[in-house]
Parts: C-alpha cells; sequence; structure tokens
C-alpha cells in the first residue's frame, strides 16, 4: 500500500514510512495512531488517549516522539492531507519528505509545538503541494536559524 492510499502514515526519525489504513475505510485516522503507538511505544499508556480526541492533540504527543504524521484527508476534502512535525527533522525524514509523491494533493504542515493547542502552519490555504509546503517550512526554519539540511 501506498502512502496515497493510506488514511495515515508515519514517517520515523530514521526516515521510514509506515503507511497504515485504506484511505477509502471507515475506520477513524486516530485507531490506526493507537495501534501504532501501542506496538511502538510500549510505555505510553493508550488508555488516557481518546478517539474523540482533535489532530492537534495527536500531532503534539508524535511530534515529541520525534515522528512526522500524516493524514490522507483524500475523499473528504477533495485531495488535501495535513502532516504534523516535530520540532526538529532529522536528515533522512527531509529526505523522505522531499522523494514523496502525492500527487497533486493539496498539503498543510503544522509545526512548532509547544502544547497541544499552539502550533504554527503553512500550506493551511490549500493551495500548497507538499514541495511548495516543505520549501515554505524550510525557509521559516533556516530564517530562526534551526536549519539542518
Amino acid at each position: 500500500m501506498g502512502i496515497l492510499d493510506s488514511k495515515v502514515a508515519i514517517i520515523d526519525s530514521a526516515g521510514a514510512v509506515h503507511a497504515m489504513g485504506r484511505v477509502n475505510k471507515s475506520r477513524y485516522h486516530i485507531k490506526y495512531l493507537l495501534d501504532y503507538l501501542e506496538e511502538n511505544y510500549p510505555n505510553i499508556d493508550i488508555r488516557k488517549l481518546k478517539i474523540g480526541s482533535p489532530r492537534n492533540y495527536y500531532g503534539y504527543i508524535f511530534s515529541k516522539l520525534g515522528d512526522i504524521i500524516y493524514f490522507n484527508d483524500k475523499g473528504f476534502n477533495g485531495d488535501t492531507g495535513m502532516m504534523f512535525f516535530p520540532d526538529e527533522l532529522t536528515d533522512a525524514q527531509i529526505q523522505t519528505l522531499y522523494d514523496l509523491d502525492l500527487g497533486n494533493q493539496k498539503i498543510a504542515i503544522c509545526f512548532n509545538f509547544k502544547n497541544v493547542d499552539s502550533y504554527r502552519m503553512v500550506g493551511l490555504e490549500g493551495d500548497s503541494s507538499l514541495p511548495e509546503a516543505l520549501d515554505l517550512y524550510m525557509s521559516k526554519i533556516k530564517r530562526r536559524g534551526n536549519f539542518r539540511r
């Protein structure tokens, strides 16, 4: 299954893509994340995590783990997706992001979480492809002096 067919994908710190679920299935995005947490982070008590929690809640959790979350909303809001970035991207994650082919999908990137309700966004207008959103994100990070590429 490719990333465009998945409902959720995680890009871990090694740059590996873990695609989960089919985009056309009715299962919640969050359930795939909970399965991933349970399998890969057994020290996190998932009983405290709620299915109805907003995306930024899970974006915050994964950002603190160093993983990137990708929510594929194909079919719900047109061809759109949302990515939540950790505070720092590894070189492997950056390379994987630039190698991903999401076709014509429009992407918003959420980043710089200070708490569960605080983040910045690029591409929110819905007209940015992944390479465009990444370039905008990288230019913002470079200006702040946190650029690792």
